[in-house]
């Protein structure tokens, strides 16, 4: 579960151990963190009789670290009972997980301002956070408890647990304002399961062609990322209302050789003729319905569109 990274490995697990020394003498903390955890575990497909295996891999970790320094056999003991409490407590909040909302806890490391009203975080989840491009991340502000939005959400594959949150405010939105305008770095954010389809099926060859609000260049970015990063040869087609010109550059760099992107509201004329292809349509949520009725209107099956409104 943990960064494909050797290096990122060892930080997360250097972390965590570090964080279980310092709190093994208050077990009420080590019970309701593991608690927290044992949600994530599970919707991760992790089975409880997995978790036994703690107690061996602790007590492994103690005789190769550090190398040659032997190891009393009541350190032995001390590592596999704490291995099984924790195993026993994430199994516990595995099960309540049928009952209660997963959550992950993502602390902030970045915040940035975008424009006038928008942001963009970068948080990190310690263990991964199932996401692709297309689908929204459901988040919840510590201002704000017990409320939650729907924002962008940037997978960075290369980053290990870490991505990006995209956020501009819509209306009344007390939750966006509070991510946008009061949130910093250090600050902790909750997510629950993402929301919503990936924007391209992984099973068609069908060209795509991607229709984009101006506040939603962040999915489509993912997106075109991601084909990019897969190879995936399908031809693909942006439009994209990007105010000025090098605005553009924020999709191109990203998007494989042979990308059409066009600085426009879609449709651009009256020619095309869009039949066979799939299509992903990203915006606000007032607009994307109607967004979606043109790109059907234009020639694609309505089995064939997705959408996102963030």
């Amino acid at each position: 579960m943990l960064p494909g990274e050797p290096a990122a490995q060892r930080e997360v697990l250097r972390e965590a151990v570090g964080w279980l020394v310092e709190h093994v003498d208050q077990p009420q903390v080590l019970a309701a963190r593991c608690a927290e955890l044992g949600p994530v575990v599970a919707q991760l497909g992790v089975v409880p009789q997995r978790l036994d295996n703690l107690a061996v891999l602790f007590v492994d970790m103690l005789r190769a670290n550090p190398p040659g320094v032997p190891v009393r056999r009541d350190q032995e003991e001390a590592w596999a009972t704490t291995g099984r409490l924790v195993a026993r407590w994430l199994a516990d909040g595995a099960a309540a997980a049928a009952h209660e909302p997963v959550s992950w806890s993502a602390p902030v490391l970045a915040h940035e301002r975008r424009g006038q009203v928008g942001a963009e975080l970068r948080v990190r989840t310690y263990l991964p956070y199932p996401c692709l491009p297309g689908q929204l991340a459901v988040v919840e502000s510590v201002l704000l408890p017990g409320r939650w939005r729907h924002c962008w959400a940037v997978p960075d594959p290369a980053a290990g647990n870490v991505g990006e949150l995209h956020v501009v405010p819509h209306g009344i939105d007390p939750v966006g304002a509070a991510l946008v305008e009061r949130t910093a770095a250090g600050d902790v954010l909750r997510l629950r399961p993402v929301y919503g389809q990936p924007a391209a099926d992984p099973m068609s060859a069908r060209p795509l062609l991607v229709v984009a609000g101006r506040d939603a260049v962040a999915p489509v970015r993912a997106l075109l990322g991601m084909l990019r990063a897969t190879g995936d040869p399908r031809a693909v087609t942006v439009f994209w209302p990007a105010a000025v010109e090098r605005d553009l550059y924020r999709l191109a760099d990203v998007a494989a050789e042979g990308t059409v992107v066009i600085r426009g509201r879609f449709p651009a004329g009256h020619d095309e003729d869009w039949t066979g292809h799939d299509a992903f349509v990203a915006d606000e949520p007032a607009a994307v319905a109607q967004v979606r009725a043109r790109v059907v209107a234009a020639g694609v099956p309505e089995d064939h569109v997705r959408v996102a409104a963030g």
